[in-house]
């Protein structure tokens, strides 16, 4: 185990060395202080995300296109999430539960409609550089449940739902600006052929802190899922602005 530890932690250095990250950065970002506490943070969001992509159910619709237009948000039902992040030192651990609502209609075939619902689950463990920069090694596991309901007419209406685990890496670096702005940019990939081909998610989170325990937060997430299973097909983008605030504890 410990030479798994000192490669992430070779890793870690050789991205930041990569990114070129400030040494300002370094004093604002992680910090030489580490706290011996845990701290922590829930954070409640709203994705105002599309969808665009194909799914099948049942063997039904492989090849449906949802007709998407970027930013149009038209297909989007219901989306909502909540996030908890913890961290001690150089380590910490993140919690993102998210339920996802879309449907649209689609051109091939009149009064035809594609629903795409569920809920997608990350559990994350992080370490941060050893060198103190403000920047973490992510590693953890997603879970997602999906239901899609494929109805064109006059072909029956076909339903299908899966639930598969991948595994997740990837890196998260912050930075702190002042005392009142920071931003959060992660990226990460996922299934490995393990139960999803290929799931890649990004994101730009800026932070407004109004108080020590209050952040106010606004961006950008976009993530990409390639899922071949026996009742469900889905090669997909969900991607929006995303609003929330987080309470620290």
């Amino acid at each position: 185990m410990s030479t798994i530890l000192r490669t992430a932690r070779r890793l870690a250095g050789s991205f930041a060395l990569v990114l070129a990250i400030p040494a300002a950065a370094n004093a604002q970002g992680a910090g030489a202080a580490a706290p011996d506490r845990w701290t922590v943070e829930l954070t409640p969001y709203l994705w105002a995300a599309g969808l665009d992509g194909t799914t099948a159910a049942d063997g039904t619709g492989s090849e449906i296109d949802t007709d998407y237009k970027f930013f149009s948000l038209d297909n989007l039902d219901f989306a909502l999430g909540t996030a908890v992040e913890a961290h001690k030192g150089r380590w910490g651990m993140l919690g993102d539960a998210m339920y996802v609502e879309f449907s649209d209609a689609f051109d091939r075939a009149p009064g035809s409609e594609v629903e795409v619902s569920g809920g997608v689950f990350d559990m994350v463990g992080s370490m941060a550089a050893a060198n103190g920069r403000p920047l973490e090694l992510l590693f953890g596991l997603r879970y997602v449940a999906l239901k899609a309901t494929v109805d064109i007419a006059p072909v029956p209406r076909a339903t299908a739902r899966e639930s598969w685990l991948d595994p997740l890496f990837g890196l998260k670096y912050t930075h702190t600006f002042n005392e009142r702005w920071s931003v959060a940019l992660r990226g990460d990939i996922g299934g490995f052929g393990v139960a999803s081909d290929l799931a890649t998610n990004v994101s730009a989170m800026f932070g407004w802190h109004i108080s020590d325990k209050l952040t106010l937060r606004a961006g950008y997430r976009m993530l990409q899922m390639d899922f071949d299973g026996d009742d469900l097909v889905l090669d997909a983008t969900l991607q929006g602005y995303v609003f929330g605030a987080s309470w620290a504890f």
